[in-house]
């Protein structure tokens, strides 16, 4: 069996995405050389490889999976961002990574994280594979992408930490993963989830208050997208943790009795 030390290029992506339009069940196989041999006849080449993974750490025990849940991301999100060392932004936007691991490096995890939404119909199938396997956009991805999501997981509460003296990297990676609602409302707003000072904030208020209501989507939408707005202003940059968090306390919109 060869070694996926490399990742596929764009002849390779796009061999994958026929596939799962064509095959779709041949990722739930799970067996890389099948998967690469359909890939080489899809795409009429053997050229489907470019740059190195740069995997640190062996990731197969992620394939151990049986079940997921937030408790299982908030376990998983450091070992995968140990396994590929400190990435660069721009590199976290990266899909050839993310689907050469997804396919080759651990090709049983994706389909016993999502196990429980496996859908059986042809055309849903093709979607839940491009959309757990394959997906490569900045906001889906960091939702969705088996691996990629794990990754930003632990990303973004490492940054978030950063600005915090009350909170480390793990209170804000429970907390992240503990209520996805409210952090993929956070996710789906780019100028808010690039601003790590202002989701510092955001999570202080929201560890030190403990407002489990502000993670349901009703709440966590409007409090999201009113920050989302201020977020825009660059003199947040200059504002001490005080005054960000009056601005979070100010957004929280009122629990309905």
């Amino acid at each position: 069996m060869r070694e996926y030390d490399r990742m596929v290029n764009e002849d390779g992506l796009f061999a994958l995405k026929r596939l799962a339009d064509e095959k779709p069940a041949l990722f739930l196989e799970a067996d890389p050389v099948e998967l690469e041999k359909a890939m080489v006849e899809r795409a009429g080449t053997e050229n489907l490889w470019g740059g190195p993974l740069g995997l640190r750490e062996d990731l197969s025990s992620l394939n151990t999976l049986n079940s997921g849940g937030p408790d299982t991301d908030a376990a998983l999100a450091p070992l995968v961002r140990k396994g590929l060392g400190h990435l660069p932004p721009s590199e976290g936007l990266n899909d050839y990574r993310w689907n050469t691991i997804n396919c080759f490096i651990i090709p049983q995890y994706s389909k016993a994280r999502w196990s429980d939404v496996e859908p059986n119909e042809k055309k849903r199938l093709s979607a839940f594979v491009k959309r757990h396997w394959i997906d490569g956009h900045l906001t889906t991805a960091r939702r969705n992408n088996s691996i990629a999501r794990l990754w930003w997981l632990g990303e973004l509460s490492e940054r978030t930490a950063e600005y915090s003296d009350r909170y480390d990297s793990g209170d804000f990676l429970q907390a992240m993963a503990g209520n996805v609602n409210l952090y993929h409302q956070l996710l789906d707003r780019r100028n808010l989830a690039s601003r790590s000072k202002l989701v510092a904030a955001i999570y202080e208020v929201f560890l030190e208050n403990g407002n489990d209501y502000l993670s349901m989507t009703k709440y966590a939408s409007e409090m999201m997208s009113t920050l989302n707005y201020f977020a825009a202003d660059i003199s947040l940059d200059f504002m001490d943790m005080d005054e960000l968090r009056e601005i979070v306390e100010e957004a929280k919109p009122p629990k309905e009795p």
